[in-house]
């Protein structure tokens, strides 16, 4: 008897800490966003390196396999690969963020040209959207999947 209320104890003490945990988790902000380096390699790809200040209220962890498309309307026009982040425990923080890109096959560099300079006057008709994985202890973690995000939020953090 005695050792089925202390595993209960248990069982109840860990889903607190656990929530509690989760609810420092759902804290997390990006509080910042810079290209740091932009160095083209090859005429439809590119390696960068973003700078993202990171506010994290809640133990370390990391985001895996991160991944962005860009679209204008229905065209997707660029596809992103960031690499591993490792988040630090409750810190506000700038992390170097390696990040290659590849101009979808289904755009010319006319079409970029075009793109490039409508820009400004078009930014409402591009989106993004974003995939990753935040772990803890391991392989414990949650998808992140971030779909229609306009393109225009980026920039003005830049």
């Amino acid at each position: 008897m005695k050792k089925s209320i202390v595993l209960i104890l248990a069982a109840v003490l860990a889903i607190a800490s656990l929530s509690s945990c989760v609810n420092k988790y759902k804290k997390v902000k990006i509080v910042s966003c810079d290209v740091e380096s932009f160095i083209p390699s090859g005429l439809k790809s590119f390696n960068a390196v973003a700078k993202v200040g990171i506010d994290n209220p809640a133990p370390d962890f990391n985001i895996k396999n991160i991944r962005a498309v860009v679209r204008r309307d229905t065209l997707e026009v660029l596809y992103m690969d960031a690499e591993n982040v490792a988040v630090d425990a409750k810190c506000n923080k700038v992390y170097r963020v390696p990040v290659a890109g590849q101009l979808s096959k289904s755009v010319s560099l006319i079409q970029l040209v075009v793109m490039a300079k409508n820009l400004q006057s078009e930014i409402d008709a591009y989106k993004v959207d974003i995939t990753g994985r935040a772990t803890v202890a391991g392989n414990i973690g949650k998808d992140i999947k971030y779909k229609d995000v306009p393109l225009k939020k980026f920039i003005d953090r830049l």
